[in-house]
């Protein structure tokens, strides 16, 4: 007998400012401050890294769609449809590591490691494509893209030397840790189970498929409790920042204790019942050049049609 299918909500119109994190905003804010911000961004985009990262996946990498990897395209059109954005392009690479990640300026993708497919049951990758959708939604993805940059190559790519660069870092950094709250949001919004999304969270922390059948949610939201306890010498603080400073995601404990609290708050249970703010209600927006759709002002492309929407 097999189970029933699950019908999730959609949220048609849904704006991004719907499941913002405030310290995400504060954070950008913060960011877009910061004078030489511009001379990198212009580097990135001469650097044409998007270009060179599709050519690569488009030659070594599954590209999934209708035709391949059926069950994963599923999942895509179901969140897409979810989240009412524009279907990215995805990719799934050879690799055991346990990762994934969205990318690009002018038509954004997703790329999912083979060793995070095999992990994850079918609502816990899900719950990941809904997270890297909550980036592109969320207009994240030019400043995180930098951040990869910064990972993935040498200094030479990035025009700023000496302390400017290490506070142009930690600011990226600050940032892009925060910007994974956001997408945390859209990704419970996708999934619309708590206990899912903080599920994936723990699976991700002990990379282990065996010890899912043995893991205690509670226990590990307890966990986040006595890693904030920690905080009660100044010696623990400054060993928690050296080891936070230049992580790119939040601490999974952390992760799921958000999630949990975002789940029981007002604002989530207003979206589920279908009252959130929509693209129209937005005053500050602006129209897409492309198709016409409605963008916050910081969007540096559509996530309706994908297309740079700076021109």
């Amino acid at each position: 007998m097999t189970a029933e299918p699950v019908t999730r909500r959609r949220f048609p119109r849904l704006s991004s400012n719907a499941f913002e994190h405030p310290a995400d905003r504060a954070a950008l804010d913060a960011l877009r401050k910061i004078p030489l911000l511009d001379k990198v961004v212009h580097k990135f985009i001469e650097f044409g890294a998007e270009r060179y990262m599709k050519i690569q996946l488009m030659g070594q990498a599954v590209h999934v769609g209708p035709k391949q990897c059926k069950n994963v395209y599923k999942l895509v059109r179901e969140a897409a449809d979810i989240l009412d954005i524009h279907e990215p392009d995805v990719f799934i690479v050879s690799s055991p590591m346990v990762n994934a990640y969205t990318f690009g300026v002018d038509r954004p993708f997703i790329v999912l490691y083979a060793g995070l497919v095999e992990l994850l049951t079918e609502e816990e990758l899900l719950a990941v494509i809904g997270h890297e959708m909550g980036h592109i939604k969320a207009g994240h993805v030019l400043y995180r893209s930098l951040v990869l940059i910064l990972i993935m190559v040498t200094h030479q790519f990035i025009p700023i030397q000496g302390l400017a660069q290490i506070g142009l870092r930690m600011a990226l950094f600050d940032w892009y840790r925060k910007s994974e709250l956001t997408a945390d949001r859209a990704e419970l919004l996708v999934v619309q189970d708590p206990m899912i999304s903080m599920h994936l969270h723990i699976k991700m922390a002990c990379g282990s498929k065996s010890l899912s059948e043995h893991i205690d949610v509670q226990e590990f939201l307890r966990q986040a409790d006595n890693y904030e306890d920690l905080d009660y010498t100044t010696l623990n603080k400054v060993y928690k920042l050296l080891f936070e400073v230049f992580l790119t995601h939040p601490l999974s404990v952390y992760r799921a204790k958000e999630i949990k609290q975002w789940s029981e708050s007002k604002q989530y249970k207003e979206i589920m019942e279908g009252r959130y703010p929509t693209k129209e209600q937005d005053s500050s927006l602006r129209a897409c050049p492309h198709c016409g759709s409605q963008i916050a002002p910081s969007f540096f492309f559509c996530p309706d049609c994908g297309k740079n929407a700076r021109m």
